[in-house]
């Protein structure tokens, strides 16, 4: 006589485990996916930034006059913050569009987060772009003081030689 019983799992347990690892799977599909399009945007704008740094580079070096050095460098200062921004701000549209697909995947008790969370981000990226526009302003009262102050040196320069 066997003193062995078999043992069946619960038909219940079973499932509910495998729709565990279902929704798990589902998830790391999702994080892997946003990661990849945050890699790509990241690699996509260092690429970028150092192919237009290199040809500005370039071109400043051959600048030979200092307020056209000035205004070449303020413009590139420019530019590279408006791609900073750019590239913050569709970070931050990447983030809302991955948290919905995790609240599709987990549920009710993600929902509310969620929706907490999209009001933070919208805040902020309405900061990013108001920022974006004062930074460019500023930049562009900063040039035109230095323009003004180089200009008016050089005229003083030229008065003491004549």
């Amino acid at each position: 006589m066997s003193t062995h019983t078999q043992h069946l799992p619960n038909v219940n347990t079973v499932a509910g485990r495998d729709a565990n690892v279902e929704k798990t799977l589902r998830m790391a599909i999702v994080m892997a996916e946003a990661n990849e399009r945050l890699f790509k945007l990241q690699s996509d704008a260092a690429n970028a930034a150092f192919a237009e740094n290199s040809r500005h580079l370039k071109s400043l070096l051959a600048t030979k006059d200092s307020s056209a050095l000035l205004t070449e460098w303020a413009d590139l200062y420019q530019a590279n913050m408006r791609r900073v921004l750019d590239v913050s701000r569709i970070g931050f549209e990447i983030v809302p569009e991955t948290q919905a697909k995790m609240a599709a995947v987990m549920g009710e008790p993600f929902n509310t987060y969620s929706k907490e969370m999209q009001k933070y981000l919208d805040q902020y990226a309405k900061t990013i772009a108001d920022g974006r526009d004062t930074a460019a302003a500023k930049v562009k009262q900063f040039l035109a003081q230095t323009m003004a102050s180089v200009s008016g040196q050089q005229a003083a320069k030229k008065a003491k030689i004549s």
